[in-house]
């Protein structure tokens, strides 16, 4: 998209603002397919007005998105959006980015769907030998699937056959998917497991993750030593903690969905170090910071750590449904091989047009060095919100990030989580033109994942109006 394109968008926006401002209210065209989506979608989804007498909901309608381009998004009543958070971190590429639309349309007319686990597909193959390539270290043999949690899930069964344990170790406010092999290890909200809990494993440990603003142990940044790691280390080697029979510690190198929260430079190494250290398995959760997202590859290379398994997805085909957990081959010589059924496998497994896009997705990760983009316009960005954080102080207790992950932390003084503020301000940039989404434990932080290809107008676009819309709350 050239710059004068992304200028007349910016400017639509500018010039639109009542019309943002009075969406979701029930007189738009998004509210009039909510009407629809009240009658066929289960309540428990999608956040809305109430419909009926008594029947729970939110004050206002979400808007219906109806096609993208680049950065931008545009509601059913043509309204352009700028999205900052590139639905949860997918679009790293863009929207629509017509490489990947060929590649997956092109894949669809010559072969739409293969037989899993029975009969490869020459797209199959090509892919995974691709992936295996840009991969860390000798992570080479793939699990494929379609989403996150099923990606966890068949890392957990990795680490289990490799182990022959069964317990894992997993962190405060982690999020690995909502699955219920997924949810024995995501410690992000309690209210996710509760209802389900009787049919959840209780074979998981959780421990404080490196949260300096808010350390578990009441330390100092930079003065603490990793005691959270010192933690974990005293429940793997104290026969009274009740830890024994690990298989695994699972981690985010930079939790997602918990606050982008980041941990201390050399807080991974040690985790690595730790591991190997007590014969310990490592699972890293790459599905959000992999493919450039933090301005590396991958995550975990910002400290040269490479895990047993890593997870990965969202990015990795730019929208298709494509997830992978990735092994070395130590870990995976434990695993049977087929000579009749699979243990683990699914009908759409390894799917062809899933396999075509994520081949192009990554031809183009490389040849455009987008993590390289993401690393200079994060470090720009993340500069110019520092500056807002010294202006709004009583609000903003923290401004953290890598590359174009980026996370507010929304506090009073005492550092009270303000999960409302929060939630006001993303409310207030919507109305704006700007996509952003809360996260935390709280919902204190205001999230900002942009396409990796999002043009610097646009950042400068969403700089000026966080700045007004923290001028109008800090009051």
């Amino acid at each position: 998209m050239d710059d004068v394109r992304v200028k007349s968008l910016l400017d639509e926006c500018s010039a639109r603002s009542e019309s943002y401002r009075t969406s979701g209210y029930g007189e738009d065209g998004s509210s009039l397919y909510v009407d629809e989506l009240a009658r066929t979608e289960c309540a428990g989804l999608t956040a809305r007005r109430p419909r009926r007498p008594g029947e729970a909901g939110v004050s206002r309608d979400p808007i219906v998105l109806a096609r993208g381009e680049g950065a931008f998004l545009w509601d059913v009543d043509g309204l352009p959006y700028v999205d900052m958070g590139a639905c949860f971190a997918v679009a790293a590429y863009g929207h629509a980015h017509p490489e990947l639309v060929e590649a997956v349309s092109g894949q669809a007319a010559r072969l739409m769907h293969g037989m899993g686990d029975v009969y490869p597909t020459d797209t199959k193959v090509s892919f995974l030998k691709a992936l295996a390539a840009l991969a860390p270290g000798n992570l080479s043999g793939a699990l494929l699937s379609q989403s996150g949690a099923e990606a966890i899930e068949a890392a957990l069964k990795m680490a289990q056959m490799a182990t022959h344990k069964s317990r894992f170790i997993a962190f405060e406010s982690s999020y690995h998917g909502l699955s219920y092999g997924a949810l024995s290890v995501t410690g992000h909200q309690n209210d996710f497991k509760t209802p389900f809990a009787t049919r959840i494993c209780q074979q998981t440990t959780f421990v404080p993750y490196a949260n300096c603003l808010r350390c578990a142990f009441g330390q100092k940044p930079g003065s603490c030593h990793f005691a959270c790691l010192r933690h974990l280390e005293r429940l793997l080697t104290s026969p009274s903690a009740g830890a024994g029979d690990v298989a695994a510690v699972i981690a985010e190198p930079i939790q997602g969905r918990g606050g982008d929260v980041v941990p201390p430079a050399g807080w991974l190494r040690a985790l690595r170090e730790l591991c190997t250290r007590h014969g310990v398995l490592l699972i890293l959760d790459e599905i959000y910071t992999g493919f450039g997202r933090t301005g590396v590859t991958f995550a975990c290379e910002r400290e040269d750590v490479v895990p047993d398994v890593i997870c990965l997805g969202k990015a990795m085909t730019g929208g298709f449904p494509l997830s992978a957990a990735l092994a070395t081959p130590e870990v995976l010589s434990h695993w049977p091989a087929n000579t009749s059924e699979a243990i683990h496998t699914s009908t759409f497994l390894g799917n062809p047009m899933g396999c075509a896009v994520g081949l192009k997705a990554l031809e183009i990760l490389v040849r455009d060095d987008l993590p390289g983009r993401a690393r200079q316009e994060g470090a720009w960005f993340i500069e110019e919100l520092r500056r807002l954080q010294k202006k709004h102080a009583s609000v903003v207790a923290d401004v953290r990030g890598a590359g174009l992950m980026i996370g507010l932390e929304m506090a009073d003084p005492s550092l009270a989580p303000r999960g409302d503020l929060a939630l006001k301000i993303v409310d207030k940039m919507r109305d704006r033109g700007f996509i952003l989404l809360p996260s935390g434990p709280w919902g204190q932080v205001v999230s900002m994942s942009p396409p990796l290809v999002i043009p610097h107008r646009c950042l400068e676009a969403c700089l000026d109006a966080l700045e007004g819309v923290l001028d109008e709350v800090d009051r």
